[in-house]
């Protein structure tokens, strides 16, 4: 599970725009997406025979930023492949800049 994740090179909202892009061009695109839900969360939803959502607690940092796990909903379907698809998406994270710290 992805504990939280932070960047001090962009706002969150270029670092979404990043990732998005980054995702568009790959499968796990189909099935993942991130988006700031309001100024204080940010979600990741993962849709495919069913559809789950991780949100993560948003904090601005002098530079960049960082969120940290908050809640999450996870669809029964996605119990079993949830380890494969967040190590995949940690990936997209880390390519893109952020520190990760999963457990």
């Amino acid at each position: 599970m992805i504990k939280s994740f932070s960047s001090d090179k962009d706002t969150i909202q270029e670092f979404i725009s990043k990732v998005t892009s980054m995702l568009s061009s790959r499968e796990l695109g189909k099935i993942v997406s991130i988006s700031a839900k309001d100024e204080n969360d940010v979600v990741v939803t993962f849709s495919k025979l069913g559809k789950s959502e991780v949100i993560f607690s948003l904090k601005s940092k002098n530079s960049g930023f960082e969120c940290v796990h908050k809640s999450e909903k996870i669809a029964i379907t996605h119990k079993v492949l949830r380890s494969d698809i967040e190590n995949k998406f940690a990936k997209v994270l880390e390519s893109n800049g952020a520190a990760i710290v999963q457990g």
